[in-house]
């Protein structure tokens, strides 16, 4: 019985973890930020053009990490040291507003970028696939930098959640007020990436779907690159359908060692909200181009739909399949209840 407690209980590793990596994010970047502040190093991290801060420059791109990192340290010792729930309560909404910040907008699409193509760059690391031979290690670095971002800002909205939920007067936050919304949440976060994945599959087996067979003529071997991110998006769409399906709270009896046993929450939790973070920074790329008139940048943008309007709906995929975990934690944390 503590076992199958201890697997469905939302207070895992995964939450213990949280403080510390929100921790080394604002230690590791604040430090960055403030040396290349000084000009003892350079800026740390610039925004992609079209990302959400696209406008801002690799100074002001380190004045703003710099403070971010500040307002974590500083929020983590107040809620370490404070005392009463109204202190707990200012804490964790600063973590949780700054986290927001960290993930979505000081994050851009490259994060998504970095998970899209991870198991291409995999793969070319060993010589196979259309990247074989391609790799920029300048983009990945970057990429990966992106990434950070937006795991140190979720392990600070996680490290938040943790001080709020302390400041409750039984010590819990009722996740389960999210259940009703888990099947809308779900389809949309299905239909949404499906959507994105038939265009590219039509490219790569030579249909122009929503663009001219001149650009597709043009994309050439490029559109094995976008053939590996459709599948990336059907097997995502096809976990995302787990948090509603019995399969996503007990593992098939037929899977070996673990079959029959409850699926640790944490394990359909933290991809599921990762995902969510890095689509919806890069479908508020897309946004900002269109209020910026950027949009041309995007190649085919004028004629080829295809080329970015399934992008366009991404905020709404990764708004969708965050209301999807919260459901699948209230349902999950209901259930061991």
């Amino acid at each position: 019985m503590s076992t199958t407690m201890e697997r469905t209980h939302p207070r895992s590793s995964v939450r213990r973890a949280a403080p510390w990596l929100a921790g080394a994010w604002a230690l590791a970047f604040g430090a960055l930020s403030g040396l290349a502040l000084l000009g003892r190093i350079p800026d740390p991290w610039a925004p992609e053009a079209a990302s959400p801060l696209g406008g801002l420059s690799g100074t002001q791109m380190s004045w703003m990490v710099t403070l971010a990192a500040l307002l974590v340290l500083a929020a983590g010792v107040m809620g370490a040291v404070g005392r009463g729930p109204i202190a707990q309560r200012r804490a964790g909404w600063l973590l949780v507003v700054v986290g927001l910040v960290v993930a979505l907008v000081v994050s851009d699409v490259r994060a998504l970028s970095f998970l899209g193509y991870l198991p291409q760059t995999l793969l070319a690391l060993v010589g196979l696939g259309p990247a074989a031979g391609h790799l920029s290690w300048d983009v990945t670095l970057d990429s990966g930098t992106a990434l950070a971002h937006a795991v140190g800002g979720l392990a600070t909205v996680v490290a938040g959640v943790g001080l709020l939920e302390r400041a409750e007067p039984d010590g819990r936050i009722d996740w389960g007020r999210w259940a009703r919304w888990g099947r809308p949440a779900v389809a949309v976060a299905v239909v949404v990436p499906l959507l994105y994945a038939v265009t590219r599959l039509a490219w790569a087996v030579g249909l122009p779907l929503g663009v001219r067979q001149e650009m597709l003529d043009e994309l050439g071997s490029g559109r094995w690159a976008g053939l590996g991110l459709a599948l990336f998006a059907v097997v995502g769409a096809l976990l995302t359908w787990g948090l509603s399906a019995r399969w996503g709270e007990v593992f098939w009896s037929w899977v070996p060692r673990v079959g029959g046993r409850p699926v640790p929450v944490g394990m359909a939790l933290v991809p599921g909200i990762l995902v969510a973070a890095a689509v919806t920074s890069a479908g508020l790329s897309f946004w900002r181009m269109v209020f910026a008139g950027d949009l041309w940048t995007v190649p085919g943008a004028t004629s080829d739909w295809a080329a970015w309007a399934p992008e366009m709906l991404w905020p709404l995929w990764g708004v969708a399949l965050a209301v999807a975990c919260l459901a699948y934690l209230g349902r999950r944390t209901a259930a061991r209840g």
